[in-house]
């Protein structure tokens, strides 16, 4: 079952990526699930989670991946993939290619994302932009 769930999970995601489809992105996940990207404080909850995705495409553009492995299967309900994503930042127009490695635990009655956890380096990343910092903390990332 799980192999099934995630292949859907991954294809429905990248093509959400390719079009740019915040919708797309976040009908992925459950109503109270979990979300880490490693610039903010655990995300909790779809409408959060729905948040970063628009204020991600409006700085991002031209997703793709230059190599993708996976899914690796973790028991029942949770799987893995590492890859090289490839994206353009919109500000200075400047595309980078960098290693990726996400973590997806699905609810199996659904196969809706309830966690999801993302690992990335980010001062490599910022680097390879060519900013000096991601800014201020957006406010959809704030505890509540």
């Amino acid at each position: 079952m799980i192999q099934n769930i995630s292949k859907q999970v991954i294809e429905t995601w990248i093509t959400g990526f390719h079009n740019e489809d915040v919708e797309q992105l976040a009908d992925l996940f459950s109503k109270e699930a979990t979300f880490y990207d490693p610039r903010y404080p655990l995300l909790k909850g779809k409408s959060t989670i729905e948040s970063y995705y628009a204020h991600l495409l409006t700085e991002t553009t031209a997703w793709g991946a230059t190599m993708f492995e996976g899914p690796y299967l973790h028991g029942e309900d949770c799987f893995a993939i590492h890859s090289r994503l490839k994206f353009t930042w919109r500000e200075n127009n400047v595309t980078v290619d960098w290693p990726f490695v996400a973590f997806f635990k699905v609810r199996l009655s659904d196969g809706k994302i309830i966690r999801y956890n993302e690992y990335w380096d980010i001062a490599d990343t910022l680097k390879k932009i060519g900013i000096k910092t991601w800014g201020p903390l957006p406010e959809y990332a704030k505890s509540k």
